[in-house]
């Protein structure tokens, strides 16, 4: 971290986040669902809603650092850290960009909200606390030192093979994700945004998952605003209609799973955005990686049923990965591409990553 915009002051001078050994707070971290430890919150509530009052701490216990973890469409996540109980803990701080627009503002505090009201879970990334300082929202969420999913896996291509990424740990990275989606389409929420890139790792490579925000009023979403969602991880209904369910969440979750099984490869990477609607209209799916066991195509496949009611529930998905988990001995279900220059760049075309 080169600087911040503020700095934590703590008698012992423990401002220094980046050498510290403590790790993000979350175990007494409230929730709707908890009471609030009068001792544990120091309230500032300066335009902040009632609803967010427990979540509030001080400016003078957040530290902002200026190097970017990532990027939003309305926001962007700084490394940092919080002062909890006199400990320094660190944190991934989100906050608006500059010249953010009413709408922008809204959407940033509608995730805020939807975060908080989700029961914490070890594959969800923990909210920690929030701050309103300068008109700015800044929101404390767990930091993950291992960062994104894309990321890691595409990395692991040219690294050690099996001492670095095994097949079995790619099939945990899928139960981590499909255990944290049966948990939020449980706790009311659509994630409108499932893809590895949003998958986080912390320390001990666990998958967690975050930048989910769609509290769900009723069982269907339909968008009215003009938030970009990229497209190759779309269902065909979010396509056409622009309505988000959970069981749309599930076609995502088919991509994301094709993601893990390709090693950080890229959707439908020789088709032109444009021209994707149309392809899925005709019956086009993916066709199963070379590396990958029928039974996880199977289960892709079913994910991408055109009919929603046709594609299996989180649920169902959490028990098929669970015993493939336990069968691990007696078949390989995503082995490793193999370690070479041409290996590095299969099945990824960065032009459509995000599209």
């Amino acid at each position: 971290m080169v600087g911040y915009e503020n700095k934590i002051t703590t008698p012992d001078d423990q401002s220094n986040i980046v050498g510290s050994d403590y790790e993000p707070v979350g175990q007494d971290q409230p929730s709707v669902y908890d009471s609030v430890p009068s001792s544990h919150i120091l309230y500032e509530c300066l335009d902040l809603p009632t609803w967010a009052k427990p979540w509030s701490v001080p400016w003078d216990n957040f530290m902002v650092g200026t190097k970017v973890l990532g990027k939003g469409q309305f926001g962007e996540v700084r490394y940092g850290g919080v002062m909890i109980d006199g400990e320094p803990c660190k944190a991934a701080i989100k906050k608006l960009r500059e010249h953010a627009s009413s709408t922008a503002r809204q959407n940033f505090l509608d995730e805020f909200r939807s975060m908080i009201k989700i029961r914490r879970y070890p594959n969800i990334v923990r909210t920690i606390c929030a701050c309103q300082h300068e008109d700015k929202l800044y929101v404390a969420m767990e930091y993950l030192p291992n960062g994104d999913l894309r990321s890691y896996l595409r990395n692991a291509r040219s690294m050690d093979g099996e001492t670095y990424l095994s097949s079995e740990k790619l099939l945990q990275f899928a139960l981590d994700v499909a255990k944290g989606m049966h948990h939020l389409a449980t706790s009311g929420v659509i994630h409108r945004d499932l893809a590895a890139r949003n998958i986080l790792l912390d320390e001990n490579l666990v998958a967690k998952i975050s930048d989910f925000g769609l509290l769900r009023g009723e069982d269907i979403y339909v968008q009215a605003s003009k938030t970009r969602v990229p497209t190759r991880w779309l269902s065909l209904e979010s396509m056409t209609n622009k309505t988000y369910t959970t069981k749309s969440d599930v076609w995502s979750y088919g991509i994301l799973l094709w993601e893990i099984a390709t090693v950080g490869g890229t959707p439908y990477s020789t088709i032109e955005t444009r021209a994707l609607r149309s392809t899925l209209k005709t019956g086009y799916r993916m066709p199963k990686p070379s590396n990958c066991n029928v039974k996880i195509y199977d289960l892709m496949v079913k994910c991408w049923q055109e009919e929603p009611s046709e594609r299996p529930s989180f649920k169902n998905i959490v028990s098929v990965l669970t015993t493939l988990t336990k069968d691990q001995t007696d078949e390989i279900y995503m082995s490793l591409l193999p370690r070479s220059e041409e290996s590095k760049n299969v099945n990824i075309n960065p032009e459509f990553d995000d599209n």
